[in-house]
């Protein structure tokens, strides 16, 4: 296979992917709250409820946010697409149904990128021969499905079509199973809001208008609320909370377990507060294939006690990696600029600009070193109008770029850290004024400039990056903020996971199964994609839970 056909991890600091990136969430968050696929989907063709109440035991996969880097991609789905996984001699077979839980591709979910980041991984995995019948597959969008209005998600998943070994079957970006021994799985399409459209509410009131008193829940979004409530205080739109409201007060039935991906790592958490369903399970698994997410942050405090004033409590129950194995893996980002080169020539511009644009130093400066150049650049900075509006237009770029909800650390990490870029541009300027100094050309103007702006580009691309990888490291290390953007600098293939989960007259038994490395080498049968790794990444288990089935009536 050529290269092209095995897309590396996606480079979220490559100055073009940042900018697809931000103009792509503006435009979504401009238009697709106004111009909603879903309200579309609504008046197409019907979608009826799917029912395997009948079965005595239904086996189903999980996995989310998939599509990103070829190799870890395929050592995940060639995981589920195994017969079976042999667990303490018990072989528990490939799931009924792989139930794909949002953000299916990175960058964005255009039908190029599904097709080169998640349909060609699930060819490869597929014997020439597949299993009869077909497992299904039930896929929700997450936000990078949304990118692209939902358009790539709904001709990938919604044309009752094959994917490799497996089979689709929905018409919608959501919906409603009926399983064995009274549960359900209620897998909803919160947007980009985290709540439903009204049409998608109705559709479920509908769809569980047989469900009992005391049935069992599972609930599949593409956001862990949960978390997020507690770090963000970002929770359920109006919506969701009228379909949970239908389920739990009007049905009277039981929420017992939530599913969602969005951060690329493996947690389970439970409630500890009186207003608690009891044995409830909150799951977030995100690793199918993406970029590593952190487990040190949200600090241990934040997630179990929450904010103040708040009346939830959870306790963590297993994490995948550790938060050990978590904390060392941010120590690479002091290495920022080596392993996202392509940023140096962002910040390389960024400080050439400032250097053509800001005041230079005061030639006497430069003679009694880099300090007072730069302390002598600060002053005629703040007496020139147009400078000031410059500086005030850096530091307000980077206090949004930071990442919390509370406005006082906001702004004072943003200030600190644009000011660092700022005396980065000014060190580069007065450095390049020295090197001019130093060549003899301190006084014919071309040359100079010339001279600062080549030393700027140089000094920029290197320190820009590395004043980045230093914000980033102790932003995630110290004061556990910025774990988006922390590691998706690092590109982690590891520490990758899926779940597996058994619905049986006893309840619901759920593994959830690690992969902490990815084979280096892949061999290639006379089918144009690998079939096996030659050095496989075995699945392990790290987590195991039973929820008890409903009471009997």
């Amino acid at each position: 296979m050529t290269a092209p056909e095995r897309p590396d991890m996606v480079g979220w600091y490559d100055p073009a992917q940042l900018l697809r990136t931000g103009l792509q969430t503006v435009l979504t968050e401009v238009f697709a709250t106004r111009a909603d696929y879903r309200l579309l989907l609504a008046l197409g063709e019907p979608q009826e409820p799917r029912s395997f109440a009948d079965r005595e035991v239904f086996w189903m996969d999980y996995v989310s946010d998939t599509g990103d880097g070829w190799r870890p991609t395929t050592a995940v789905l060639h995981a589920l697409a195994r017969t079976s996984i042999a667990v303490d001699g018990e072989a528990l077979p490939r799931g009924d149904l792989l139930l794909m839980g949002g953000d299916q591709v990175y960058p964005a979910g255009s039908i190029a990128e599904y097709d080169a980041r998640l349909l060609a991984p699930m060819r490869a995995v597929s014997p020439p021969e597949p299993p009869s019948p077909r497992p299904l597959l039930l896929a929700i969008p997450g936000n990078h499905d949304w990118y692209d209005g939902l358009v790539g998600f709904v001709s990938t998943f919604a044309q009752k079509g094959s994917l490799g070994m497996w089979s689709t079957f929905q018409t919608r970006s959501y919906h409603c199973l009926r399983l064995p021994h009274r549960h359900w799985l209620v897998a909803v399409d919160v947007q980009l809001q985290c709540d439903l459209d009204v049409p998608q509410r109705r559709w479920f009131e509908s769809a569980l208008k047989e469900l009992r008193e005391g049935d069992h829940v599972i609930v599949a979004l593409a956001e862990p609320t949960w978390v997020f409530r507690q770090q963000y205080a970002k929770d359920h739109g109006p919506q969701m909370r009228s379909l949970l409201r239908y389920i739990t007060e009007e049905k009277r039935a039981r929420v017992v377990l939530w599913l969602a991906g969005d951060l690329h790592h493996y947690r389970r958490m439970e409630r500890t507060d009186e207003g608690a369903t009891p044995g409830a399970q909150y799951v977030t698994s995100g690793g199918g294939g993406a970029f590593l997410h952190p487990t040190h942050t949200p600090s241990l405090q934040r997630l179990q006690r929450g904010r103040r004033g708040e009346t939830r409590r959870f306790r963590v129950s297993a994490e995948y990696p550790t938060r050990p194995v978590s904390l060392a893996l941010a120590r690479r980002n002091l290495a920022f600029p080596l392993l996202n080169l392509r940023f140096g020539f962002a910040t390389a511009a960024l400080y050439t600009l400032l250097s053509w644009l800001l005041p230079q130093p005061d030639l006497r400066a430069i003679d009694q070193g880099i300090g007072p150049a730069i302390q002598r650049g600060l002053v005629q900075v703040a007496e020139q109008p147009s400078a000031i509006s410059l500086v005030v237009l850096l530091l307000v770029a980077v206090v949004y770029f930071t990442d919390s909800n509370r406005p006082a650390y906001r702004v004072g990490a943003g200030l600190v850290h644009g000011a660092s870029h700022l005396l980065g541009a000014l060190a580069a300027t007065a450095a390049g004024l020295w090197c001019a100094r130093a060549l003899g050309v301190q006084h014919d103007v071309v040359a100079r400039r010339g001279v600062m702006i080549a030393a700027s580009g140089v000094l920029g691309y290197w320190l820009g990056g590395a004043i980045m990888g230093l914000y980033l490291f102790v932003s995630v290390r110290v004061f556990h903020r910025h774990g988006n953007e922390a590691f998706s600098s690092l590109r982690e293939e590891g520490w990758k996971n899926f779940l597996r989960l058994r619905v049986d007259a006893s309840g619901i038994s759920l593994w959830a199964f690690g992969l902490d490395r990815m084979p280096e080498r892949w061999t290639v049968g006379e089918w144009p994609l690998p079939q096996q790794p030659s050095a496989s990444a075995e699945p392990r288990v790290i987590d195991a839970v039973k929820i008890a089935a409903p009471a009997a009536e």
